[in-house]
């Protein structure tokens, strides 16, 4: 498939802003006391459809969630096309099952791993596998690889480390006290309507450009350079896990990130290469990557390792040319993990 560059014209009109989902009738519980801190969680998972009560008024404070229960919530907060195959993925989830079809959405959705055997819908979801599903649903498995060198948030997190802490720089996740995170407790109905409010609150924000940056903080993520001895030269722009780190650091740091702008990189980066040597790199305008998108023989690629477009051309008999370069796909994936740490203003260099 080839990846279209977004002009800066496009990125002005289009605005990057992600639809909101259709609202449900707000309705309250008796069960949910007036200032109770998961009053406004539960309050607007149920304006939003995510979730329902438990039939006779009240909401089931303090109630565990089921598997099931909390990935059918997840296929609704992100909008999933369903899967309904013929034949079933785990052996405990059939097509008879009134959680059936969300299961398996979420698994072509890459929810969790695929797996084959049994799922446990009925078992009780612990906060673990809550934050782990919702870091795999955003496609970041190979950031919260990333994130597994880091620095544990908690000191009782063992397993599945990496997405905890990616969980937890990005907000949707916070400890139980004494810096603890209690990943093997089953969750709360109210817990996993916090989580999941938290996650569509980010997820769903606009994306605001800047003109200029202006008195904001600037978060800059530097172009790899082109090395030798690489099958291509790889020289991603903003590589998405180098993102992360600025990002993560800016919050470390106790920016405020309602007043940083990410800066990125309008057109791409171009190295040239004749019988494997390097022999230059140089920065194209937006303008100039397009004209060489048009151009016969282009061979486009995507590289979901970095979020990050490439093409590669014969600019003569002799060389060969790797050109990285900003595209939809590429610019929509850095302002999400942008939204997500709360960064929503962004511009281009």
């Amino acid at each position: 498939m080839k990846h279209k560059l977004l002009s800066l014209a496009l990125v002005l009109c289009l605005g990057l802003g992600l639809a909101m989902p259709a609202a449900a009738a707000s309705s309250g519980y008796s069960d949910i006391p007036s200032g109770h801190w998961c009053e406004e969680s539960v309050l607007r998972a149920t304006q939003l459809g995510l979730f329902g009560g438990m039939g006779d008024g009240t909401f089931g404070r303090g109630q565990p969630i089921t598997r099931a229960a909390f990935v059918t919530a997840m296929v609704r907060l992100f909008g999933w096309k369903e899967v309904t195959p013929a034949k079933a993925s785990y052996s405990d989830v059939t097509s008879e099952r009134w959680f059936y079809t969300a299961v398996e959405t979420a698994r072509a959705n890459g929810a969790f791993p695929s797996t084959s055997g049994a799922f446990r819908p009925t078992d009780n979801i612990t906060r673990e596998e809550m934050a782990s599903m919702l870091m795999r649903s955003l496609g970041y498995a190979s950031l919260a690889g990333v994130a597994d060198s880091y620095p544990s948030p908690f000191t009782d997190v063992s397993v599945n480390q990496g997405f905890i802490t990616l969980a937890y720089d990005l907000g949707i996740i916070g400890g139980v006290g004494d810096g603890k995170f209690a990943p093997d407790r089953s969750a709360t109905r109210e817990e996993a309507a916090a989580m999941l409010v938290r996650l569509y609150d980010k997820l769903y924000a606009r994306s605001a450009i800047l003109s200029s940056t202006g008195s904001y903080t600037r978060i800059t993520v530097p172009t790899p350079a082109a090395k030798e001895g690489d099958s291509l030269p790889t020289t991603p722009l903003e590589p998405i896990a180098e993102l992360y780190d600025q990002l993560r650091s800016a919050k470390s740091r106790g920016e405020d990130l309602s007043r940083c702008v990410l800066c990125l990189n309008a057109g791409g980066v171009r190295t040239i290469t004749s019988n494997g040597q390097i022999l230059s790199t140089d920065t194209l305008s937006a303008e100039e990557v397009e004209k060489i998108l048009s151009s016969s023989g282009v061979r486009t690629y995507y590289s979901t390792r970095y979020e990050s477009a490439y093409c590669i051309y014969s600019p003569n008999s002799y060389q060969s040319a790797t050109l990285w370069y900003q595209s939809e796909e590429s610019l929509t994936a850095k302002l999400q993990l942008s939204r997500l740490f709360g960064v929503i203003h962004y511009t281009f260099n």
